[in-house]
């Protein structure tokens, strides 16, 4: 179109003129490169697709001023934008749609196939007084849900509840497998009538505890259970340098301590010097009682007194002293 325009002008063009004609004539040349300028301007950016604006020049060629010809808007028309300018958009959407709709579909479609009803439970670790059949019953049942649906936390603390169980692991086993890994607790003394103590004096509340009526006894405020048994593995360390037992070890509340020894006497400490006393106490015992221990005459030996010991007699023994005097 810009051709046949351009060929239209030149056909309308007439000779040159001389004289005034020839003035007049060299002002309508002038004005028409103007605008061949202004077209080929035109025409090169529309090319090139990098026009921001277009200036045209007021009054004479020589110190002439330019102002914006043409907007944005402008040259996007120019470019020949017909409207349609939404399609590619659109379909970008409609694609990024279409793939998120089906990798959901594909991933709950794997997940539902994963999510398999546990068919075997495995176990590790040693389970004497645990029944490993009633475990993996109530495990499958607090799961409520298949493997990956199921609330391993709730299954943890659900075991937990077992006073046999020190520590449990819960993890999930490919195909359709529950894994446990249990510590079992393993009692080192009674704690009371009922309770017990393990390795780290926290105590659990098993049934049937007189099966273990072996183990020593401790008694004392249940906030003191770690520092009782501290004690205990202590004092008995000491005890068996003379051949002794340390059967039962009672704190009472206001801090004394009392001790029943495997030949049934009974040692008062007290509160203060407790290592002191019995180091005085097993010297006199070795070089005077363990005869009288070895008979079973003695009954209670108070070893509080800070230049001696006290010793109770048994009643029998006491008779039999009398009797002898």
């Amino acid at each position: 179109m810009l051709k046949k325009l351009f060929s239209a002008t030149e056909q309308q063009q007439e000779p040159p003129k001389r004289g005034a004609s020839a003035t007049v004539y060299g002002k309508a040349e002038s004005s028409v490169g103007i605008k061949r300028f202004w077209r080929s301007e035109r025409s090169s950016v529309t090319d090139e697709k990098q026009v921001t604006k277009v200036t045209r020049i007021k009054g004479r060629s020589d110190g002439a001023k330019s102002e914006p010809l043409a907007t944005t808007g402008e040259v996007q028309r120019w470019h020949g934008i017909d409207g349609d300018w939404w399609i590619k958009p659109a379909t970008i959407m409609t694609a990024l749609a279409v793939f998120v709709a089906l990798a959901n579909y594909c991933f709950g479609s794997l997940y539902n196939w994963l999510d398999q009803p546990v068919a075997r439970v495995t176990f590790e670790g040693n389970t004497r007084h645990l029944d490993r059949q009633h475990l993996a019953t109530r495990s499958v049942a607090l799961m409520n849900g298949g493997l990956l649906s199921a609330d391993l936390h709730a299954v943890k603390a659900g075991i937990q509840e077992n006073p046999w169980v020190y520590q449990v692991g819960v993890t999930r086993r490919w195909p359709a497998s529950l894994y446990l890994k249990i510590t079992e607790e393993v009692p080192v003394a009674r704690w009371g009538s009922d309770g017990l103590l393990n390795h780290e004096g926290d105590i659990f509340w098993p049934d049937q505890t007189a099966r273990y009526s072996a183990l020593p006894l401790l008694k004392g405020p249940s906030g003191n259970t770690t520092m009782m048994m501290s004690e205990y593995y202590d004092l008995n360390q000491m005890l068996r340098n003379a051949g002794l037992q340390l059967v039962e070890l009672n704190l009472e509340a206001r801090g004394a301590w009392t001790l029943i020894l495997n030949n049934g006497i009974k040692v008062v400490v007290g509160r203060d010097q407790v290592v002191a006393r019995l180091e005085r106490f097993l010297t006199v015992y070795q070089q005077r009682l363990q005869a009288e221990a070895d008979a079973g005459r003695i009954e209670q030996i108070d070893i509080r007194y800070n230049n001696g010991i006290a010793v109770k007699w048994r009643p029998e023994a006491a008779t039999d002293e009398q009797q002898k005097g």
